[in-house]
């Protein structure tokens, strides 16, 4: 039999086991010394270590190392060729990945000559009357349906989205207005170098607060948004005009203003706030002194050391006297907010910055409105595929910002009958949203073999995904939402006058059957159809099936669209008969217990 083996101690010539202890423990009569004993000595005590400091790029190469101050001066030059040196400089060092471009200190100068660039660039002008407007106009900020409209625009905001609609939707030579004509070769490079510097800026946390803290940039962010010359500029600049001579864009591509736009917004969006407190608090309690971080990062700075004239921008609070320390005590440091405060006092200090955020929505808005196109069209269906899918994107980070829960409260049925219709949008075809004529280009991938597959294929699985995530997000908001989400848009009086209610222009004729050949409840059931669909899928996202079904469990809740989901309830059992797949989602989902 065997034994485990087992450690033991080594053995000497006489069979005793050596202690390793007894070498150690030698007696003075043997000579040696007893050992000392072990010593606590006393560490002398470290100073406390300081905290990191943040190394900041602010010079580059294609810059000639030069600072903001000496490139804002060559960007606001007279001098033709040192603005394009600047210009194409500042491209290259923001487009920089290992670099991290930081504007520094006075990075606010640079971003007000980008703005005076792009200004120059499109003709527009600033008016009295409408800064005078904008300082006179005291009314409620307060986030509503109107504000996702331009009617609810004002003063200098509204002038500005008219002119960029104007100037931007329709930017080629066929334009019936010359006033309204961009030079191709030099106007329309300036304004889409701009926006291009703004967006690779954004990619950089330390020059955040330079543009969402500048009304002029939001502004100029906003107005690159009504751009629907989508074949123009760029890398399709050759590729989007017509192989013969002319002037009709013929395909779509991902490098224009608007995509930029919508991707620097997406940078910017822990910063925009449409109540205004986040700014606010920047405003009041933000201490500039001897904070290398605040006078890299933060506009309207003094280097350390200069004596400060008068009250500063950021970190006004000491000089409201105990109403700075009452505002002090309501900051809530766990939820950086604060509530206490009422509204007239945040919009009294920032109700400018408010406006410029709110402008923003009906420019997003319009994006969504597959009417919303002039001479310019890319798609039969009206949209275009790389602004529709930023938008989304957009709209869910946007709502991830609590204080932003109020305008997308509001947000209008029109916007929620829109994303129901991306539910189901087809890959290929005049109906899909990169559809190239074929009468005017052969288009050798779109073959009549392809439109005769079946939903997996023929289905754009990405939108139909961020769009039902996003609806996922807004159903959970309120019951309000649930509500006229499942249920069909309101306008059974109003067909007759279709033409003449602007409200409803952005619902597509798919909408408008449904409400007319809806039952009595009038259930969404375009939706509905969607969802099934979408629970059945195999493509897409890995839980497009849970997606499906969790929206479905937020309408549950409302009893108002009871009615819709027995509808589904009774068709998806027919399929779970059918499909194990299918019945594996359906039994794991909440449908079925709300």
């Amino acid at each position: 039999s065997t034994t485990p083996l087992t450690h033991k101690p080594k053995m000497n010539d006489g069979g005793r086991a050596k202690n390793p202890k007894r070498k150690a423990a030698t007696s003075k009569a043997d000579g040696g010394e007893a050992p000392d004993k072990k010593r606590r000595t006393t560490r002398a005590s470290r100073a406390p270590v300081a905290p990191p400091s943040i190394d900041l790029v602010t010079t580059h190469v294609a810059l000639n190392n030069c600072d903001v101050d000496t490139l804002a001066s060559k960007l606001s030059s007279e001098d033709a060729e040192e603005v394009s040196w600047a210009l194409n400089g500042l491209l290259k060092a923001s487009a920089d990945d290992g670099a991290n471009f930081c504007l520094g200190l006075g990075g606010e100068k640079a971003i007000g000559a980008l703005v005076k660039l792009f200004d120059e660039a499109i003709g527009w002008e600033e008016s009295r009357e409408d800064d005078e407007d904008n300082e006179s106009n005291d009314k409620n900020l307060t986030p509503s349906s109107s504000h996702w409209d331009a009617s609810s625009l004002s003063g200098k905001h509204q002038r500005w989205a008219t002119f960029c609609r104007d100037k931007l939707a329709s930017p080629l030579a066929s334009s019936s207005d010359p006033n309204l004509l961009i030079d191709l070769e030099t106007d329309a490079r300036i304004l889409e170098t701009v926006i291009s510097i703004m967006r690779n800026l954004s990619f950089v946390a330390q020059n955040l607060r330079f543009m969402a803290h500048s009304e002029d940039a939001l502004r100029v962010l906003t107005g690159a948004l009504y751009y629907r010359g989508y074949a123009v500029g760029g890398e399709g600049r050759t590729e989007g005009h017509n192989p013969s001579g002319g002037d009709v864009p013929l395909s779509s591509h991902h490098n224009n203003m608007c995509v930029h736009a919508i991707s620097t917004f997406m940078n910017l969006s822990p910063l925009i706030d449409v109540t205004g407190r986040q700014y606010f608090i920047d405003r009041v309690l933000v201490e500039t002194e001897d904070s290398k971080e605040v006078l890299a990062t933060v506009p309207d700075q003094k280097p350390q050391g200069t004596e400060v004239v008068g009250y500063p921008s950021y970190g006004v609070a000491p000089y409201f006297g105990f109403g700075g320390m009452y505002l002090a005590k309501q900051y809530d440091t766990k939820a950086e907010t604060i509530d206490a405060v009422p509204d007239t006092v945040v919009w009294d200090l920032v109700g400018s910055h408010v406006q410029a955020t709110l402008a923003i929505f009906p420019a997003l808005s319009a994006i969504m409105n597959p009417n919303d196109t002039t001479s310019v069209s890319t798609s039969a269906s009206g949209w275009h595929r790389p602004s529709v899918h930023g938008l989304l994107e957009l709209f869910t980070t946007l709502m991830e910002n609590t204080d932003n829960k109020g305008i997308f409260l509001c947000i209008p049925d029109a916007m929620l009958h829109t994303l129901t219709d991306l539910l189901f949008l087809p890959r290929l075809g005049p109906d899909s949203l990169e559809y190239i004529d074929p009468t005017r280009n052969v288009v050798t991938r779109v073959v009549a073999l392809k439109l005769m597959m079946g939903y997996d294929s023929s289905i754009d699985t990405d939108l139909r995904d961020r769009s039902c995530d996003l609806l996922v997000k807004l159903t959970e908001l309120s019951p309000s939402i649930k509500r006229r989400l499942g249920m069909a848009p309101s306008i059974s009086g109003m067909t007759c006058n279709i033409s003449s209610d602007r409200s409803i222009d952005g619902l597509s004729s798919s909408i408008l059957q449904t409400d007319v050949t809806s039952s009595i409840r009038r259930m969404n059931v375009r939706l509905y159809d969607s969802l099934l669909s979408m629970i059945s899928t195999k493509s897409g996202r890995g839980d497009a099936g849970q997606l499906a079904t969790q929206l479905l469990a937020n309408l549950a809740v409302v009893p108002e669209n009871r009615a819709g989901i027995m509808y589904v309830e009774r068709k998806l059992i027919s399929m779970a008969s059918k499909d194990p797949h299918i019945a594996r989602v359906a039994c794991n989902s909440q449908i079925f217990k709300s």
